[in-house]
């Protein structure tokens, strides 16, 4: 099956009228690019972080506002219908259903968007471009981007890879443990610097059978690392529902019991602490500083921690670092135990007095 991406320059005035002609004509989905850069009440309200390497007058430049629509063009050999004749399995499980237009369909329907185009355009030229691409190009596209991953002595293996040959001897001798990942559209592949400084933070300061709290727990991978290294249970929350489905996944590719982990949906900022028990001899967290913050405040992570207990963080720009240190000291529950950076990240390690 073929998409095809159509682009059309707009006047932002004219943004409605454009949609409702495009809906009016059949097609089933837009999508508006504004061309402005989000305010800083708009990133906050994202819980975005620029990186410090982009100054003020570095900002993305202002584009043109556009209108952007997909249609799904139908094979026009039957192939797709021969296979399925055949008895032929078509893997489909990656496919949006929305209506398949031939060619000749998608060719009148541009016809008469352009005859249509002056009544809504707000004086701007007609000027469309396309492009094409087809369904088994990108399907697994996608997963070039997750490779085996080695985290000192965990092997981050996507669950399509086979394990490398040159790990595999010690893989097989218990020197190197795998663990098993589907990314999926959850956070939390190990390669970024920030989920490695946490992965890092394990491997040092990890000695067996801790009671953990994963906040933020994404993809999973911290949980998965800290039940690698001996954890007597983890506890996992989020509050992305398109983790969920991910994070279970995992567990399952791990083969992971139900009386070693659990997942809650909710925040743990606002929510009643009391959901979440208390007594978590190590805490985890990779989101980011502004998050980080709060939870050092008091009345937060420090009534989940267990004496001596190791709050370790990661997800932190570099510039940041002395403003979420700083929120570990006005708490007199938390002790700074280090602070350690890799590329633009930091990851500061606080322990509970």
């Amino acid at each position: 099956m073929q998409w095809r991406k159509y682009t059309l320059s707009i006047d932002p005035a004219a943004e409605e009228a454009v949609t409702g002609l495009l809906y009016s004509l059949g097609v089933e989905g837009a999508e508006i690019e504004d061309g402005l850069f989000p305010t800083e009440e708009e990133l906050g309200n994202m819980f975005v972080d620029l990186s410090p390497e982009l100054a003020p007058d570095e900002l993305p430049p202002v584009t043109q506002p556009a209108v952007h629509f997909y249609l799904r063009i139908a094979e026009e050999d039957g192939e797709a219908a021969a296979a399925a004749q055949e008895g032929e399995a078509v893997d489909d499980s990656y496919t949006i259903h929305d209506k398949a237009w031939s060619a000749q369909e998608a060719e009148e329907l541009l016809k008469a968007l352009e005859a249509a185009w002056p009544e809504v355009s707000g004086g701007l030229p007609f000027e469309l471009s396309c492009d094409v691409s087809r369904e088994e190009d990108w399907r697994d596209n996608w997963k070039q981007y997750f490779q085996p991953l080695l985290a000192n002595d965990l092997l981050i293996l996507p669950c399509w890879e086979e394990v490398p040959e040159a790990y595999a001897e010690d893989v097989k001798a218990g020197r190197i443990q795998t663990v098993l990942l589907a990314p999926g559209t959850a956070f939390g592949s190990g390669a970024h610097e920030s989920t490695r400084l946490c992965l890092d933070g394990l491997k040092k300061w990890q000695k067996g059978g801790e009671k953990v709290l994963d906040i933020g727990c994404g993809s999973g991978i911290l949980s998965l690392a800290a039940l690698a290294y001996g954890a007597k249970s983890v506890l996992a929350t989020e509050l992305d529902p398109a983790c969920e489905t991910v994070f279970r996944e995992n567990m399952e590719l791990n083969g992971i019991k139900k009386d070693k982990i659990s997942l809650i949906m909710g925040n743990i900022l606002s929510d009643d602490k009391t959901s979440f028990g208390s007594g978590y001899d190590l805490i985890l967290c990779n989101i980011l500083a502004p998050v980080i913050e709060a939870l050092a405040a008091p009345g937060q992570a420090d009534v989940l921690a267990a004496p001596g207990a190791l709050f370790i963080t990661s997800g932190i720009y570099k510039e940041h670092r002395a403003e979420v240190e700083n929120s570990f000291r006005q708490n007199p529950a938390w002790k700074l135990v280090e602070s350690v950076e890799l590329g633009d990240w930091v990851s500061v390690v606080a322990r509970r007095v």
